[in-house]
């Protein structure tokens, strides 16, 4: 029990969950009803996504994971397969099971809100997934496969928590979703700074494997700078000043990091620079959703 309590990761939570509640926030500003047995199908959708990805992505990077020293808390797998806690069997049958479960859930919306656009929207986000971590496309070793992570949770997460409200696209927000973009490839990009040196052993060709980590770091910071700055000038609503100075504080927190420290792999600072850039991005997305709750 223990061992696959590890290897769900429960942090990574905080890429699914925003992003569903933001889509749904959506919904209830514009006037429809938001019932619980969707608000709950919706966020159990989540919760086997969440599953099957990181299952899968630890499946699918084990050689990679071997030589990978310098992980962290959000980084680098969960370490089951790496330490022998879980055989490949086992994950697999982990991944096949909440891969089911999670294309049971898109059925079930479906059901509710009586369209198919809900499991539609579930099957893509799953190929999408299958592009970024498994043959033929295999996006994550080829060159920039975090393109597929900000799809996948910046796009397809909003339009499945707004859909499933709705059973239909025709007035979505496309506004929010392509403001926080920036901030959501920002927090990809931090996420493999910690496995640059295994990545680029195992010829995992990242962004930061590619751009170089000085390179990326000054990219992270630019680009939440842009999400922040772009949902300060377009917002219709009045942003939480505890927010505000929430971003502002971190975003100025990381520069300073990569200002005053080297960020090595494997050292506090990084660790400390990745995990304020997921808070980035997740106070913006999430900070954002509840505005929406609120004023709707």
């Amino acid at each position: 029990m223990k061992a696959w309590i590890k290897a769900s990761r429960i942090p990574a939570q905080l890429f699914i969950f925003p992003s569903l509640l933001l889509g749904q926030a959506m919904a209830y500003s514009q006037g429809y009803m938001v019932g619980w047995e969707i608000i709950i199908a919706v966020h159990l959708y989540g919760v086997f996504m969440h599953l099957f990805i990181v299952y899968a992505n630890d499946y699918a990077d084990y050689e990679t994971d071997r030589m990978n020293d310098t992980y962290t808390p959000f980084t680098g797998g969960s370490r089951v397969l790496v330490d022998e806690l879980l055989q490949r069997d086992s994950l697999k049958k982990g991944v096949l099971l909440t891969g089911i479960l999670t294309l049971l859930s898109g059925v079930f919306i479906s059901l509710l809100v009586g369209t198919i656009m809900p499991v539609a929207l579930v099957l893509l986000g799953m190929a999408v997934f299958q592009m970024y971590s498994f043959p033929p496309v295999n996006l994550s070793y080829r060159g920039f496969g975090e393109s597929l992570q900000v799809v996948g949770v910046g796009i397809i997460l909003p339009l499945i928590g707004y859909g499933s409200h709705t059973g239909t696209l025709q007035s979505f927000a496309w506004a929010f979703p392509l403001l926080f973009l920036p901030a959501q490839y920002a927090m990809a990009l931090s996420t493999s700074l910690p496995d640059a040196p295994s990545d680029k052993k195992s010829g995992k060709r990242t962004s930061i494997v590619i751009l170089g980590p000085k390179t990326g770091k000054s990219l992270i910071i630019l680009l939440y700078t842009l999400s922040f700055i772009g949902l300060m000038v377009w917002n219709t609503f009045e942003l939480s000043v505890l927010m505000i100075l929430l971003s502002i504080g971190m975003i100025l927190g990381i520069f300073v990091l990569n200002t005053q420290h080297d960020l090595k792999p494997g050292s506090k600072q990084l660790t400390a620079f990745v995990g304020i850039s997921v808070a980035i991005n997740t106070t913006l997305v999430l900070s954002t959703g509840i505005q929406l709750l609120i004023g709707g």
